[in-house]
């Protein structure tokens, strides 16, 4: 070949794979989304990406701000373009439990959990318009059912709302409906076990707990979410277990091990608050950024009055306390077993109370379920861990045991360790993920 004409056939050849390049480039209609897209909210999510048609997360996809009653809920974020962090924080898979570590001001958050949530946000939405429809079949009413979920939300919370509007597309609106997913779609039962002393293998405390609810959850199987908290305010690190959007508590732990746990109380204490009050899973939520140890949630429990009827179940690294919570007072539960275990379903057992004792028929077996709880772990006592809680929780109620066609998802916590176990019930494959918190919890470098 001439050797005069060889930088010449480089030139064309490398023309033509540029031109062939580009043309692949512009058939996909997306490329592979670049390092720096993935973490910086300011190139993925620029205000020209949210707004327009491509952008997954675009008000034309899940609800224009002009009709936040009636938007079009947008179809799931592809794998390929989920980002794994985004200004501070960051989110990775555990089977099919995300979890994300935010960071910065309540506002800086929620930009976060804006962009690194997206595709669960919408899932999550989605399922609400649904269960709006199907069980509610009234706009009105499902508008009361969300504002006593956010009427009375704190200005952390407001300020988290919208930090995650201005990054995922969604309207403040839209986001406190997917926050009001459990209230839309009814009552929760639920079963817990804390064993430490006599009980636990070593002492420490070993917490088992089954999340029941109504069986249409079951879609929402890959839209769990352990929320690690870092508030730019000095408040304590906490991490909440629930659904994506909930931003609240009905399972959490903070830095310093404090464990808390929601069950409903309805079954023994049927009243409502009379006046308007901040919800009681909202206030737990603040108490694990504020409490560091349990005799201050003694004190938390003592001087907030609550919005219905719960029991809410907490332990550290060496003991447990159960608090029947309502909104006529609160009392200990904890007492009415031997020191070392507790057992607890939807029926209030301290004696005190003046309400009707309810059976079983009227509290969804709870007496039953209860009753097996101790009795599964009383035949374990003094080799319960974390392994041996697995199983004690995972005994379904035919066979003696708690767990129930309502269970939706499981999880068993090691408040010494800051580790959790979470089992999603529904999931194609229902494994217990096993998360270590300690790292995540301590302060950023």
């Amino acid at each position: 070949m001439n050797n005069r004409r060889t930088p010449w056939i480089i030139v064309i050849v490398l023309v033509l794979v540029i031109i062939a390049g580009t043309a692949l480039f512009l058939g996909s209609g997306r490329s592979a989304e670049a390092p720096e897209a993935a973490g910086s909210l300011e190139t993925a999510t620029s205000p020209e990406a949210v707004g327009s048609a491509e952008a997954p997360g675009s008000p034309e996809a899940v609800g224009s701000a002009e009709a936040p009653g009636s938007p079009e809920p947008a179809g799931p974020v592809a794998a390929d373009v989920l980002p794994k962090s985004a200004e501070q924080g960051r989110k990775e898979m555990y089977g099919p439990v995300s979890v994300v570590e935010l960071r910065g001001t309540w506002r800086e958050m929620g930009r976060q959990y804006g962009r690194l949530m997206l595709s669960e946000l919408q899932d999550v939405y989605a399922f609400t318009e649904l269960i709006v429809e199907a069980q509610i079949g009234n706009a009105a009413k499902a508008e009361k059912i969300i504002r006593t979920q956010t009427g009375q939300t704190p200005y952390r919370i407001s300020e988290f709302f919208e930090g995650a509007a201005e990054t995922s597309g969604f309207t403040v609106e839209q986001l406190q409906q997917i926050n009001a997913v459990e209230r839309i779609a009814g009552l929760p039962q639920c079963s817990a076990a804390m064993v430490w002393g006599d009980y636990s293998a070593d002492s420490s405390v070993v917490i088992g707990r089954n999340y029941d609810y109504s069986d249409v959850f079951a879609e929402l199987y890959d839209d769990v979410a352990v929320t690690v908290y870092h508030p730019a305010d000095g408040a304590l690190a906490t991490a909440t277990i629930g659904y994506v959007g909930e931003i609240y508590a009905v399972n959490g732990i903070n830095e310093k091990g404090l464990f808390l746990e929601l069950n409903n109380g309805k079954p023994s204490a049927p009243v409502s608050s009379p006046n308007a009050r901040v919800t009681g899973t909202t206030m737990l939520f603040s108490a694990l950024f504020e409490c560091d140890e349990l005799d201050d949630l003694d004190l938390f429990f003592n001087t907030v009055n609550c919005s219905s009827s719960y029991i809410i179940n907490t332990a550290d690294a060496a003991r447990a306390m159960s608090f029947e919570w309502c909104p006529v007072g609160v009392k200990h539960g904890e007492q009415a077993l031997p020191d070392g275990l507790l057992a607890s379903t939807n029926n209030y057992v301290n004696p005190d109370w003046e309400f009707p004792v309810p059976t079983d028929e009227t509290s969804w077996y709870s007496l039953t379920r209860r009753s097996n709880l101790i009795a599964l772990c009383e035949a374990e006592k003094g080799s319960i861990d974390a392994e041996a809680m697995r199983r004690i929780i995972d005994v379904s109620e035919e066979d003696g045991g708690a767990r129930n066609e309502l269970t939706v998802y499981q999880i068993v916590a090691e408040p010494g360790t800051l580790t959790i176990w979470v089992r999603v019930v529904h999931a194609p494959q229902p494994d217990w993920v096993k998360i270590e918190l300690a790292d995540r919890l301590c302060p950023a470098d």
